[in-house]
């Protein structure tokens, strides 16, 4: 759980760390009056909420498959609840998963923007694996923008810049987000990336090359399988759903 006070749109740092808050339903209590928002993560968890959100994307991703005439296959599904104070604000950021963006009351306005170039959306990128949660430096340019009533749904894809204005109620929303084969496939080449960048080296970014992608891809699963055996080994549980490669450690940061 994390919660930021509202204000600029741009926050390029970064809000808190998860579990900043002591006493976060004191927050939540006081919500009408302090001027924040929090994010709740992984709350299917409960077992209630994960039978929503499976009842939902189940039928989402039957609809996908059908379409492209292939099999897809959501993974990594988890959701997250968003609550707002009045007027408050969600600075731009973009997030690495799909996102299904459902707001159940109070109401809000979300911006939808683009990178004006790719010399941005690669810097971007690459501050997002160096750790900056995808809060970006420059506001870029707005696309489209969806007033949010209880009942209505916006879908934002992987990478794309958006921010929120809530609206002048306590806002309450739900995001259920997925990863799909590509998305970590190209998340995966990113996190090696990061990695070497952290070597002083200059990795080539992802799809210039296939069989450069493939390595790493690999590479990273030798690592990540390493990884899980000395966790056994130490007697701790490392499950998929925290394996960083992926993006699960990257996750929502707040819509």
């Amino acid at each position: 759980m994390g919660a930021q006070p509202s204000g600029p749109l741009l926050v390029p740092q970064g809000g808190p760390p998860r579990g900043v808050l002591e006493r976060p339903g004191d927050v939540i209590r006081d919500l009408q009056n302090a001027n924040a928002w929090l994010t709740l993560l992984m709350v299917e968890d409960d077992p209630g909420m994960a039978e929503i959100m499976n009842t939902y994307l189940d039928q989402l991703e039957a609809g996908m498959s059908a379409k492209q005439g292939k099999p897809v296959k959501m993974r990594k599904r988890v959701a997250f609840v968003f609550v707002s104070s009045p007027n408050s604000v969600t600075p731009v950021h973009f997030d690495i998963e799909h996102s299904l963006l459902m707001q159940v009351s109070g109401s809000k306005t979300v911006s939808v923007g683009r990178f004006e170039s790719d010399a941005v959306r690669r810097h971007e990128f690459d501050r997002y694996w160096d750790g900056s949660h995808g809060r970006i430096e420059t506001l870029q340019p707005e696309v489209a923008s969806y007033t949010m009533t209880p009942g209505r749904g916006v879908y934002i894809p992987p990478g794309t810049p958006h921010w929120v204005h809530n609206g002048p109620g306590i806002s309450l929303s739900v995001t259920l987000t997925y990863f799909t084969a590509a998305t970590v496939r190209e998340n995966r080449v990113e996190s090696f990336n990061a990695h070497l960048r952290r070597r002083h080296m200059k990795p080539r970014e992802p799809g210039h090359s296939i069989t450069l992608d493939t390595a790493k891809v690999c590479a990273l699963g030798v690592w990540m399988i390493g990884q899980r055996l000395r966790s056994i080994s130490a007697g701790t549980k490392q499950g998929d759903s925290h394996a960083p490669a992926d993006g699960a450690g990257h996750r929502v940061e707040g819509s």
